[in-house]
């Protein structure tokens, strides 16, 4: 790594002593908006699934390093002032949010969009780095953000990141050190990223293991609470409650989702909606994962395939694709509407 030029380093000085509390505000309400966001979020689901990990302001060696790194790409111009090291990178402030499993990613980036507002806009569009690994094998999902605080010279904005991972993909970071290497992937040893890009598949498949026990895990709890609350066995009859008519549409609720099915409940009984007829519904060819449509709470209109209570079998297909599509659509805008 080249040294620094000196009078960059001098301008990122002054710029830190000068701004630093404003940074320091910057953190402490990105902190607590956020953090306010993922409580309403999670207010019905694990409040330990989704937690605010950590949040820094980065250097002054690591803001200088990078701006010099973005002159020397030619993507900015050499900053002459203070407020152009402060516009000169994105991520003065980070901010991390730790899941449970990839189920939770999805519900910590909605608590992120529920919390845009007057005071927190997003900058373009997020860099989803979990369906698209970087080639070190690091996986995380990054927001660029700018949020507005009180200066003394009145409301200034000041840029910042999140990144939200789950906890098998914040401890491969831990143990590459995959931080240590801000100078892009290239420029990694071969035996570094042989083995980075190893440990890393590694913890996906463990990710992937602990996304299938807790939709279980969930699936087995539903089935003891719908069980429980609505009896397939009608108390004053002795009979099987009658089946719901095929073909017929109904409004269900969301109990669990996953990539492969999702748990319905449909007037009293519980029933599957698998990726398969999604995929069909939709008219698509390519694989699809039924946690981009619907989460865990969502009402949504569902069509009976097959019902037979005495097997406690019942399958389901959606009812509006449109409604999916206008979902799936503003999941993947990052709108909260």
């Amino acid at each position: 790594m080249p040294a620094i030029d000196e009078e960059l380093q001098e301008l990122v000085d002054q710029t830190a002593d000068r701004l630093m509390r404003r940074w320091e505000l910057a953190e402490e309400e990105l902190t607590a908006l956020l953090q306010e966001s993922i409580d309403t979020e999670c207010a019905v689901n694990d409040p330990d699934r989704v937690k605010v990990s950590s949040s820094r302001i980065k250097s002054k060696a690591r803001i200088a390093e990078k701006i010099e790194r973005r002159v020397r790409n030619r993507e900015i111009s050499m900053p002459q002032c203070i407020e152009d090291v402060q516009n000169s990178i994105f991520d003065i402030v980070g901010l991390r949010i730790i899941c449970k499993t990839l189920r939770d990613v999805d519900l910590a980036a909605k608590a992120v969009a529920a919390a845009y507002g007057s005071k927190l806009e997003q900058v373009g569009d997020p860099k989803d780095y979990i369906r698209n690994p970087k080639a070190s094998g690091y996986r995380s999902l990054h927001y660029l953000l700018k949020i507005t605080v009180d200066d003394p010279d009145g409301p200034v904005q000041v840029p910042c990141e999140v990144q939200i991972r789950t906890m098998m993909q914040d401890a491969w970071g831990e143990l590459t050190h995959e931080n240590s290497y801000k100078s892009g992937d290239a420029a990694l040893p071969g035996l570094f990223l042989d083995l980075s890009r190893h440990m890393a598949d590694l913890m996906d498949q463990v990710d992937q293991l602990a996304l299938t026990l807790a939709e279980a895990s969930e699936s087995i709890l539903t089935q003891m609470a719908v069980h429980n609350e609505f009896p397939m066995i009608d108390p004053d009859s002795g009979s099987h409650r009658p089946p719901l008519e095929s073909g017929k549409v109904y409004l269900g609720r969301v109990l669990t989702t996953g990539r492969n099915y999702a748990l319905v409940l449909v007037d009293q009984f519980r029933g599957l909606l698998g990726a398969s007829e999604v995929k069909q519904a939709l008219g698509l060819d390519s694989f699809v994962e039924v946690s981009d449509y619907v989460l865990p709470g969502d009402s949504l209109q569902v069509r009976i395939v097959e019902h037979d209570p005495a097997r406690d079998r019942l399958l389901l297909e959606p009812a509006d694709p449109g409604d999916l599509r206008s979902r799936y659509a503003r999941r993947r805008t990052g709108s909260s509407g």
